[in-house]
């Protein structure tokens, strides 16, 4: 939080009208924020007030105007209602009757703990702009101010935006993009400030668990300045963690200035779930730049009250999390064994996704609005995370160019092309325009490479783009034949959770939300089931007994031969000195 000098503008009957919100948690045990928008020096005799239905950074519509509750609007001058009518789920209209001063007031619950919704209760209070306040259409642009109120004056205020000089717990926004780009994090909160390269930064942890501020801050401080070699700059004056220490989640959420994480509370000790927390730090830090200011056309201007469709997740999301497995190895927090092994985890989670055979990349991007994020028990068999697939569609082009020009280019200078000619600017750009930066890089033509993988199901030749570094994939050797179905308890019954559609048990009609009986007659639970399966070869046949919609059915199945679970990026024998020195180039070992 900085504080500046801000001017307002007197307000004349030829002004623009002006915005002010105010947030007050007077009991927030109830999880309800108490919120009022004041418009001064309205001009209409209609004023159409709307609600975002969806959060930038979060490709899903939330519906966030479900969690409204007691709106109401009155003239703030003599305190008459006006009248107030629903147009749609997010849209309302008030009859202004000649008022120039117009308070909206309501109240919105807030009782959902992740990175994307708000969440109030007696320890603290967290809040996403688009989840909380009200817009005017044609006037997004009108700078605003936003006034809090604390259940109490120990309850700090943390958030990104610049506090209004002598006028107490009240921020300004230039916009209202800005606003909904600057979460509020108000409590008791842990707060941390530290130094990276001139630029002043502060950490604010909530919730109890075992994460040591000292340790994140030295290992943030790492990731900062490996991600601002990549770029050669740092596009703010100030930038704020926030983390949450929840029970159970985990998840980011990139803004312009700052980025909201949430974690298990417990997560930090064991080194291979802290080196996946430096993972997600560094992935929503690389967001700064890849796209909150390197951004597709499609997300240049927000349209809060609908899809924004784009084909370029792939690369917004997918990138990112390419470099969020290299950044933490560049920065010393963990060895390049780990990278690979961390890369090794998402190669077997693509592999054994079927769904990478039916919806291409471009498309997985497109449909991230009605697939990605409201997933079924069929999702694994339709669809392919453009968050996955992207990354590995980038771990291509990274080798690619990397082996055409022996490590001289890579895809740090297609950022760093991107990020002068659309970040700096903040241009949005094209499809055309992002292929034309990476041909330019690689000094190749990449339509029939970008075609291929962004619009087609052909499987990716990684094995091959690996094999000049001295790399090759080996998959786990498994001895149990393949049935197609996962399992879990639940209550002491074991259910289908998932079938592989055209595995053994798909093919003969066994459902995801059946239960599993028994195999051969014998009853079986979901810690039995693979040690069971191991009593057979692929080719045997056996009976399946299940409870399918409350009716007992025993299917005849035919296992298919056993199916690698895992993969592995493993060195070749002997690799030549031409593949040490690439692999050195791009890991910074000869050998792994």
């Amino acid at each position: 939080m900085t504080e500046a000098t801000i001017t307002r503008t007197p307000v004349t009957e030829k002004t623009q009208p002006q915005l002010s919100y105010e947030v007050s948690l007077p009991e927030p045990q109830t999880h309800l924020y108490e919120v009022k928008l004041n418009i001064e020096n309205w001009q209409s005799n209609i004023l159409d007030i709307q609600f975002p239905v969806w959060t930038p950074g979060s490709y899903l519509v939330r519906e966030y105007a479900r969690h409204i509750q007691q709106l109401t609007a009155y003239n703030s001058d003599n305190q008459k209602p006006l009248a107030l009518e629903k147009q749609s789920k997010n849209h309302w209209q008030v009859e202004t009757k000649n008022a120039k001063n117009i308070t909206i007031s309501y109240k919105v619950y807030a009782n959902e703990l992740t990175v994307r919704t708000n969440h109030l209760d007696s320890t603290h209070g967290y809040f996403n702009g688009a989840a909380l306040f009200f817009y005017i259409p044609s006037l997004e642009e009108q700078p605003l101010t936003l006034k809090i109120i604390p259940p109490t004056p120990e309850w700090k205020i943390t958030t990104p935006l610049t506090a209004v000089q002598g006028e107490k717990n009240t921020f300004f926004a230039p916009n209202f993009d800005t606003l909904v780009d600057s979460p509020f994090e108000i409590g008791t909160h842990d707060l941390y400030d530290f130094q990276v390269l001139g630029k002043s930064h502060q950490l604010a942890i909530w919730g109890r668990g075992n994460a040591s501020a000292e340790t994140i801050i030295e290992d943030i401080k790492k990731i900062v300045a490996t991600e601002a070699d990549i770029y050669k700059e740092l596009p703010y004056d100030h930038y704020i963690f926030l983390l949450h220490q929840a029970a159970s989640g985990f998840g980011g959420l990139e803004h312009k200035n700052c980025c909201s994480l949430i974690y298990p509370r417990f997560g930090f000790r064991a080194s291979d779930k802290y080196n996946r927390f430096m993972q997600l730090v560094a992935h929503e830090f690389f967001h700064l730049w890849n796209v909150k200011r390197i951004r597709p056309q499609a997300l240049e201007n927000f349209d809060y009250s609908q899809e924004n469709y784009t084909t370029a997740l792939w690369f917004a999301e997918g990138t990112t999390s390419y470099y969020d497995a290299l950044i933490p190895m560049r920065a010393g927090i963990y060895d390049a064994r780990t990278c690979l092994d961390n890369l090794g985890k998402d190669i077997s989670r693509f592999l054994t996704t079927p769904g990478r055979k039916v919806q291409p990349l471009a498309e997985s991007s497109f449909d991230a609005w009605i697939k990605l994020y409201r997933r079924d028990a069929n999702s694994d068999n339709n669809q392919i995370s453009y968050y996955l697939k992207g990354e590995l569609v980038s771990l291509l082009l990274d080798l690619l160019i990397r082996t055409k020009h022996n490590n001289q280019r890579s895809m740090d200078d297609v950022m760093r092309s991107l990020w002068e000619k659309f970040g700096k600017p903040e241009i949005g750009y094209t499809e055309a325009q992002l292929k034309s930066v990476l041909e330019a890089v690689a000094e190749t033509d990449l339509t029939d490479f970008l075609n291929t993988y962004l619009h087609t199901t052909t499987e990716l030749p990684l094995a091959d783009y690996l094999q000049p570094f001295g790399l090759q994939i080996t998959p786990t050797k498994d001895t149990t034949p393949y049935l197609g179905m996962r399992v879990a308890q639940e209550n002491g019954a074991t259910m289908i959770k998932f079938v592989d559609a055209e595995s053994p048990a798909g093919i003969m009609g066994i459902d995801a939300g059946d239960e599993l009986l028994a195999i051969d007659g014998i009853r079986v639970n979901a810690d039995q089931l693979s040690d069971r399966l191991k009593d057979y070869q692929g080719g045997d046949t056996i009976t399946v007994t299940i409870f399918h919609q409350d009716e007992l059915l025993t299917c005849t199945v035919t296992l298919a031969s056993p199916q690698p679970k895992e993969y592995q990026i493993t060195s070749i024998e002997e690799p030549s000195k031409e593949q040490k020195e690439l692999l050195f180039g791009w890991l910074g070992v000869a050998t792994v």
